[in-house]
Protein backbone atom coordinates (compact mmCIF):
# COMPACT_ATOMS: atom_id res chain seq x y z
CA UNK A 1 0.00 0.00 0.00
CA UNK A 2 3.17 2.02 0.10
CA UNK A 3 3.35 2.50 3.72
CA UNK A 4 6.71 1.31 5.84
CA UNK A 5 5.84 0.49 9.21
CA UNK A 6 8.09 0.55 11.96
CA UNK A 7 7.54 -0.09 15.41
CA UNK A 8 9.70 1.53 19.15
CA UNK A 9 8.73 -0.37 21.90
CA UNK A 10 9.69 -1.47 25.56
CA UNK A 11 12.38 -4.44 25.62
CA UNK A 12 10.46 -6.20 28.02
CA UNK A 13 12.10 -9.38 28.24
CA UNK A 14 15.88 -9.11 28.60
CA UNK A 15 16.63 -11.86 25.74
CA UNK A 16 14.81 -10.22 23.07
CA UNK A 17 17.01 -8.38 20.43
CA UNK A 18 17.24 -4.37 20.19
CA UNK A 19 16.19 -4.69 16.51
CA UNK A 20 15.01 -7.53 14.71
CA UNK A 21 12.65 -7.61 11.51
CA UNK A 22 9.20 -9.26 11.96
CA UNK A 23 7.17 -9.64 8.68
CA UNK A 24 9.41 -7.12 7.12
CA UNK A 25 8.79 -4.85 9.66
CA UNK A 26 11.53 -3.45 11.53
CA UNK A 27 11.27 -3.54 15.44
CA UNK A 28 13.43 -1.53 17.65
CA UNK A 29 13.25 -1.76 21.82
CA UNK A 30 14.50 0.65 24.47
CA UNK A 31 14.77 -0.68 27.61
CA UNK A 32 13.08 -0.90 30.60
CA UNK A 33 13.37 1.61 32.53
CA UNK A 34 14.88 0.84 35.72
CA UNK A 35 14.09 4.11 38.38
CA UNK A 36 15.98 4.44 41.43
CA UNK A 37 13.44 3.74 44.67
CA UNK A 38 14.38 7.92 45.89
CA UNK A 39 12.69 9.05 42.47
CA UNK A 40 9.55 6.55 42.26
CA UNK A 41 6.72 9.36 43.00
CA UNK A 42 8.09 11.28 39.52
CA UNK A 43 8.27 8.11 37.74
CA UNK A 44 5.96 8.66 34.90
CA UNK A 45 7.87 12.08 33.91
CA UNK A 46 11.33 10.24 34.20
CA UNK A 47 9.52 7.63 31.72
CA UNK A 48 8.08 9.71 29.51
CA UNK A 49 11.58 11.70 29.42
CA UNK A 50 13.75 8.73 28.88
CA UNK A 51 11.27 7.77 25.95
CA UNK A 52 11.67 11.24 24.35
CA UNK A 53 15.18 10.63 24.17
CA UNK A 54 14.80 7.29 22.53
CA UNK A 55 12.16 9.03 20.01
CA UNK A 56 14.16 11.60 19.14
CA UNK A 57 16.32 9.09 17.52
CA UNK A 58 15.02 6.82 15.56
CA UNK A 59 11.98 9.50 13.91
CA UNK A 60 14.12 10.75 10.67
CA UNK A 61 11.93 10.31 7.70
CA UNK A 62 8.86 9.44 9.59
CA UNK A 63 5.71 11.13 7.92
CA UNK A 64 2.93 9.80 10.77
CA UNK A 65 3.08 8.63 14.57
CA UNK A 66 0.35 6.28 16.04
CA UNK A 67 0.77 5.64 19.89
CA UNK A 68 -0.89 3.33 21.72
CA UNK A 69 0.67 4.03 25.02
CA UNK A 70 -0.19 7.35 27.02
CA UNK A 71 3.71 7.71 28.42
CA UNK A 72 4.93 7.29 23.88
CA UNK A 73 2.08 9.78 23.11
CA UNK A 74 2.97 12.26 25.74
CA UNK A 75 6.62 12.45 24.76
CA UNK A 76 6.25 12.64 20.88
CA UNK A 77 3.67 15.41 21.32
CA UNK A 78 6.21 17.48 23.61
CA UNK A 79 8.98 17.36 21.01
CA UNK A 80 6.82 19.25 19.02
CA UNK A 81 8.30 17.42 16.32
CA UNK A 82 5.58 18.88 13.47
CA UNK A 83 4.88 15.17 12.14
CA UNK A 84 1.38 14.42 12.64
CA UNK A 85 0.18 11.89 15.31
CA UNK A 86 -2.52 9.52 16.44
CA UNK A 87 -3.20 7.92 19.86
CA UNK A 88 -5.08 5.24 20.25
CA UNK A 89 -5.91 4.55 24.16
CA UNK A 90 -6.46 0.76 25.17
CA UNK A 91 -8.54 2.23 28.13
CA UNK A 92 -8.18 5.29 30.59
CA UNK A 93 -4.96 4.67 31.62
CA UNK A 94 -5.14 5.81 35.52
CA UNK A 95 -8.37 3.78 36.31
CA UNK A 96 -7.35 0.67 34.43
CA UNK A 97 -4.25 0.79 36.73
CA UNK A 98 -6.61 1.17 39.64
CA UNK A 99 -8.60 -1.87 39.05
CA UNK A 100 -5.80 -4.02 37.65
CA UNK A 101 -4.15 -3.81 41.41
CA UNK A 102 -7.17 -3.81 43.71
CA UNK A 103 -5.32 -7.02 45.13
CA UNK A 104 -1.98 -5.79 45.16
CA UNK A 105 -0.77 -5.18 48.59
CA UNK A 106 0.02 -1.32 49.81
CA UNK A 107 2.67 -0.39 47.74
CA UNK A 108 1.42 -0.42 44.39
CA UNK A 109 -1.78 0.82 45.69
CA UNK A 110 0.37 4.15 46.98
CA UNK A 111 1.71 4.87 44.25
CA UNK A 112 -1.06 4.62 42.02
CA UNK A 113 -2.51 7.32 44.38
CA UNK A 114 0.25 9.46 44.13
CA UNK A 115 0.74 9.20 40.41
CA UNK A 116 -2.58 9.94 39.64
CA UNK A 117 -1.87 13.05 38.99
CA UNK A 118 0.61 13.13 36.95
CA UNK A 119 -1.03 10.08 35.08
CA UNK A 120 -3.93 12.10 34.45
CA UNK A 121 -2.14 15.14 33.45
CA UNK A 122 -0.23 13.01 30.82
CA UNK A 123 -3.21 11.11 28.77
CA UNK A 124 -5.59 14.40 29.02
CA UNK A 125 -2.46 16.05 27.18
CA UNK A 126 -2.05 13.20 24.55
CA UNK A 127 -5.79 13.62 23.82
CA UNK A 128 -5.22 17.37 23.45
CA UNK A 129 -2.23 17.35 21.41
CA UNK A 130 -2.78 14.34 19.28
CA UNK A 131 -3.81 15.05 15.56
CA UNK A 132 -6.70 11.84 15.95
CA UNK A 133 -7.58 9.92 18.97
CA UNK A 134 -8.91 6.94 18.18
CA UNK A 135 -10.91 4.52 20.53
CA UNK A 136 -11.58 0.42 19.61
CA UNK A 137 -15.17 0.77 20.87
CA UNK A 138 -17.92 3.68 21.89
CA UNK A 139 -17.47 2.30 25.60
CA UNK A 140 -13.85 3.76 25.90
CA UNK A 141 -14.82 6.47 23.64
CA UNK A 142 -17.67 7.70 26.38
CA UNK A 143 -14.91 6.56 29.46
CA UNK A 144 -12.44 9.12 28.00
CA UNK A 145 -14.95 11.86 27.65
CA UNK A 146 -16.26 11.61 30.84
CA UNK A 147 -13.58 10.93 32.51
CA UNK A 148 -11.54 14.08 31.18
CA UNK A 149 -14.14 16.10 30.51
CA UNK A 150 -14.36 16.12 26.47
CA UNK A 151 -16.77 16.35 24.38
CA UNK A 152 -17.77 13.15 22.44
CA UNK A 153 -17.05 13.89 19.25
CA UNK A 154 -12.92 14.02 20.69
CA UNK A 155 -12.93 10.73 19.86
CA UNK A 156 -13.16 8.19 16.41
CA UNK A 157 -14.29 4.90 17.09
CA UNK A 158 -12.39 2.37 14.47
CA UNK A 159 -13.29 -1.43 16.02
CA UNK A 160 -10.70 -3.92 15.35
CA UNK A 161 -11.14 -7.39 13.23
CA UNK A 162 -10.03 -10.63 13.60
CA UNK A 163 -8.21 -13.27 11.32
CA UNK A 164 -10.93 -15.77 10.19
CA UNK A 165 -9.16 -18.68 9.04
CA UNK A 166 -6.56 -18.01 11.96
CA UNK A 167 -9.25 -19.12 14.43
CA UNK A 168 -11.42 -21.41 12.05
CA UNK A 169 -9.28 -23.22 9.46
CA UNK A 170 -8.87 -26.28 11.31
CA UNK A 171 -10.30 -28.66 14.36
CA UNK A 172 -7.50 -30.76 16.18
CA UNK A 173 -10.45 -30.87 18.82
CA UNK A 174 -9.18 -34.01 19.60
CA UNK A 175 -5.75 -33.27 20.40
CA UNK A 176 -6.69 -30.76 23.00
CA UNK A 177 -8.73 -33.22 24.91
CA UNK A 178 -6.27 -36.20 24.36
CA UNK A 179 -3.12 -33.71 25.88
CA UNK A 180 -5.60 -32.59 29.32
CA UNK A 181 -7.46 -36.07 29.45
CA UNK A 182 -10.87 -34.46 28.85
CA UNK A 183 -13.29 -37.50 27.42
CA UNK A 184 -14.32 -36.86 24.38
CA UNK A 185 -18.32 -36.60 25.13
CA UNK A 186 -17.56 -33.87 27.49
CA UNK A 187 -18.42 -29.99 27.01
CA UNK A 188 -15.90 -27.54 26.83
CA UNK A 189 -16.07 -24.27 28.65
CA UNK A 190 -13.42 -22.21 27.87
CA UNK A 191 -11.83 -18.93 29.23
CA UNK A 192 -8.71 -16.59 27.30
CA UNK A 193 -7.28 -13.71 29.22
CA UNK A 194 -5.08 -12.48 31.41
CA UNK A 195 -5.35 -13.68 35.32
CA UNK A 196 -5.74 -10.55 37.16
CA UNK A 197 -8.38 -9.03 39.83
CA UNK A 198 -10.39 -7.22 36.58
CA UNK A 199 -10.68 -10.10 34.84
CA UNK A 200 -13.38 -11.41 37.74
CA UNK A 201 -12.08 -14.88 36.85
CA UNK A 202 -12.83 -15.96 40.79
CA UNK A 203 -16.53 -15.41 40.09
CA UNK A 204 -16.56 -17.42 37.24
CA UNK A 205 -14.45 -20.10 39.00
CA UNK A 206 -17.39 -19.97 41.91
CA UNK A 207 -20.27 -19.75 39.66
CA UNK A 208 -18.88 -22.74 37.83
CA UNK A 209 -19.36 -25.09 41.09
CA UNK A 210 -23.41 -25.96 40.52
CA UNK A 211 -21.90 -27.59 37.32
CA UNK A 212 -19.49 -30.29 39.35
CA UNK A 213 -21.74 -33.19 39.00
CA UNK A 214 -22.26 -32.21 35.06
CA UNK A 215 -19.71 -33.85 32.26
CA UNK A 216 -18.44 -30.18 31.36
CA UNK A 217 -14.53 -29.10 32.06
CA UNK A 218 -13.73 -25.62 32.30
CA UNK A 219 -10.45 -24.53 30.46
CA UNK A 220 -8.71 -21.09 32.04
CA UNK A 221 -6.18 -20.27 29.07
CA UNK A 222 -3.83 -17.17 29.99
CA UNK A 223 -1.16 -16.40 33.34
CA UNK A 224 -0.99 -13.62 35.52
CA UNK A 225 -0.82 -12.36 39.21
CA UNK A 226 -4.29 -13.58 40.37
CA UNK A 227 -3.26 -17.30 39.06
CA UNK A 228 -2.20 -19.00 43.02
CA UNK A 229 -5.13 -17.44 44.58
CA UNK A 230 -7.21 -19.00 41.91
CA UNK A 231 -5.97 -22.27 41.43
CA UNK A 232 -5.94 -22.12 45.71
CA UNK A 233 -9.84 -21.24 44.88
CA UNK A 234 -10.37 -23.79 42.58
CA UNK A 235 -8.79 -26.33 45.42
CA UNK A 236 -10.93 -24.80 48.19
CA UNK A 237 -13.98 -25.64 46.14
CA UNK A 238 -13.07 -29.29 45.31
CA UNK A 239 -12.98 -28.41 41.67
CA UNK A 240 -9.72 -29.41 40.28
CA UNK A 241 -10.87 -32.53 38.05
CA UNK A 242 -13.07 -29.71 36.55
CA UNK A 243 -10.71 -26.69 36.42
CA UNK A 244 -7.89 -27.01 34.23
CA UNK A 245 -5.55 -24.22 34.40
CA UNK A 246 -3.75 -24.41 30.86
CA UNK A 247 -1.02 -21.61 31.74
CA UNK A 248 -0.17 -19.31 28.76
CA UNK A 249 -0.33 -20.37 25.15
CA UNK A 250 0.73 -19.38 21.80
CA UNK A 251 -1.39 -22.17 19.98
CA UNK A 252 -4.88 -20.20 21.26
CA UNK A 253 -6.45 -20.53 18.39
CA UNK A 254 -6.79 -24.46 19.39
CA UNK A 255 -8.20 -24.20 22.37
CA UNK A 256 -11.34 -21.91 20.71
CA UNK A 257 -12.07 -25.23 18.11
CA UNK A 258 -12.08 -27.69 21.17
CA UNK A 259 -14.50 -25.73 23.26
CA UNK A 260 -18.46 -25.78 22.99
CA UNK A 261 -19.46 -22.37 25.03
CA UNK A 262 -17.05 -19.08 25.72
CA UNK A 263 -17.03 -16.93 28.36
CA UNK A 264 -16.20 -13.80 29.66
CA UNK A 265 -16.37 -12.73 33.08
CA UNK A 266 -14.51 -9.22 32.44
CA UNK A 267 -15.47 -6.65 34.97
CA UNK A 268 -13.27 -4.12 33.02
CA UNK A 269 -12.36 -4.24 29.16
CA UNK A 270 -12.02 -1.51 26.67
CA UNK A 271 -13.13 -3.73 24.01
CA UNK A 272 -12.65 -7.53 24.14
CA UNK A 273 -10.99 -9.30 21.30
CA UNK A 274 -11.21 -12.90 22.92
CA UNK A 275 -14.90 -12.41 22.51
CA UNK A 276 -13.97 -11.52 18.39
CA UNK A 277 -11.58 -14.96 18.32
CA UNK A 278 -14.21 -17.25 20.27
CA UNK A 279 -17.01 -16.11 17.56
CA UNK A 280 -14.31 -16.32 14.60
CA UNK A 281 -14.45 -19.92 15.84
CA UNK A 282 -17.99 -20.65 15.95
CA UNK A 283 -18.57 -20.65 19.82
CA UNK A 284 -21.63 -18.84 21.77
CA UNK A 285 -20.24 -16.37 23.99
CA UNK A 286 -21.37 -15.30 27.40
CA UNK A 287 -20.39 -11.58 29.09
CA UNK A 288 -21.36 -9.34 31.41
CA UNK A 289 -23.35 -6.26 30.37
CA UNK A 290 -21.62 -2.68 30.45
CA UNK A 291 -23.26 -1.38 34.36
CA UNK A 292 -21.02 1.31 35.44
CA UNK A 293 -19.31 1.95 38.20
CA UNK A 294 -18.75 -1.76 38.93
CA UNK A 295 -18.60 -3.37 34.82
CA UNK A 296 -16.88 -1.01 32.58
CA UNK A 297 -17.20 -3.52 29.35
CA UNK A 298 -17.78 -3.19 25.56
CA UNK A 299 -19.37 -6.74 25.48
CA UNK A 300 -22.73 -5.28 24.14
CA UNK A 301 -20.93 -3.61 21.07
CA UNK A 302 -19.64 -7.19 19.99
CA UNK A 303 -22.25 -9.73 21.48
CA UNK A 304 -25.86 -9.67 19.65
CA UNK A 305 -27.60 -10.91 23.23
CA UNK A 306 -29.42 -13.93 22.63
CA UNK A 307 -28.01 -14.36 18.31
CA UNK A 308 -24.20 -15.03 18.90
CA UNK A 309 -24.71 -15.56 23.03
CA UNK A 310 -25.45 -13.48 25.58
CA UNK A 311 -24.94 -10.50 27.66
CA UNK A 312 -25.95 -11.17 31.38
CA UNK A 313 -26.68 -8.42 33.60
CA UNK A 314 -23.94 -8.52 36.70
CA UNK A 315 -26.98 -7.07 39.23
CA UNK A 316 -29.07 -10.77 38.62
CA UNK A 317 -26.54 -13.00 40.81
CA UNK A 318 -27.83 -16.23 38.98
CA UNK A 319 -28.13 -15.03 35.09
CA UNK A 320 -24.53 -15.69 34.42
CA UNK A 321 -25.27 -19.63 35.98
CA UNK A 322 -28.58 -19.63 33.76
CA UNK A 323 -27.39 -18.85 30.66
CA UNK A 324 -24.36 -20.67 30.55
CA UNK A 325 -26.75 -24.19 31.76
CA UNK A 326 -28.83 -22.99 28.98
CA UNK A 327 -26.49 -23.76 26.39
CA UNK A 328 -24.72 -26.36 28.30
CA UNK A 329 -28.15 -28.26 27.73
CA UNK A 330 -29.11 -27.04 24.09
CA UNK A 331 -26.67 -27.97 21.39
CA UNK A 332 -28.50 -27.00 18.46
CA UNK A 333 -28.47 -23.34 20.08
CA UNK A 334 -25.06 -23.26 21.01
CA UNK A 335 -24.14 -24.27 16.85
CA UNK A 336 -26.57 -21.85 15.36
CA UNK A 337 -24.85 -19.30 17.48
CA UNK A 338 -21.79 -20.01 16.64
CA UNK A 339 -22.46 -19.82 12.86
CA UNK A 340 -24.04 -16.62 13.14
CA UNK A 341 -21.09 -15.16 15.29
CA UNK A 342 -18.79 -16.72 12.33
CA UNK A 343 -20.70 -14.21 10.01
CA UNK A 344 -20.91 -11.62 11.99
CA UNK A 345 -17.32 -11.67 12.06
CA UNK A 346 -17.21 -11.88 8.40
CA UNK A 347 -18.91 -8.93 7.62
CA UNK A 348 -18.52 -6.51 10.49
CA UNK A 349 -14.99 -7.09 12.49
CA UNK A 350 -12.78 -7.47 9.24
CA UNK A 351 -9.23 -6.22 9.46
CA UNK A 352 -9.42 -5.00 6.07
CA UNK A 353 -12.42 -2.59 7.27
CA UNK A 354 -10.24 -1.62 10.35
CA UNK A 355 -7.03 -0.88 8.47
CA UNK A 356 -9.33 1.08 5.43
CA UNK A 357 -10.81 3.64 8.39
CA UNK A 358 -7.28 3.23 9.78
CA UNK A 359 -5.84 4.82 6.26
CA UNK A 360 -8.67 7.60 5.64
CA UNK A 361 -8.02 8.56 9.46
CA UNK A 362 -4.06 8.50 8.89
CA UNK A 363 -5.06 10.88 5.60
CA UNK A 364 -6.86 13.32 7.08
CA UNK A 365 -4.18 14.16 9.42
CA UNK A 366 -1.85 14.79 6.84
CA UNK A 367 -4.77 16.80 4.49
CA UNK A 368 -5.22 18.84 8.10
CA UNK A 369 -1.27 19.09 8.43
Amino acid sequence: MGHKPMILCEKHDHALPDFEKYHGIELIRHPYYNIPKRMLLMKPKIVSDHIKRFVLKHVQNVDLIISRYPHYCFATCSLDLDIPTMYIPATVHWRYLSKSSENSGLKPKFFNFVWKPILDHIESKCIIMSDKVITLSRHISSCLAQYYAFAPETFVVNPPGVDLDRFGEYDDSMEIRREFNIPPNRIIVLYVGRLSVEKNVGKLIKDFKIFGKNDVQLLIVGYGPERLRLEQLTNDLNMIEKITFVGPRKDVERFYKAADIFVLPSKYEGFGQVILEAMAAGLPCIAYKRVLPEYEVASEEIIEDGITGFCVDPSNEDEFQEKLRYLIDHPDIRQEMGKIGRKVCATKFTWEAHVRGLLNLMNSCHSQS
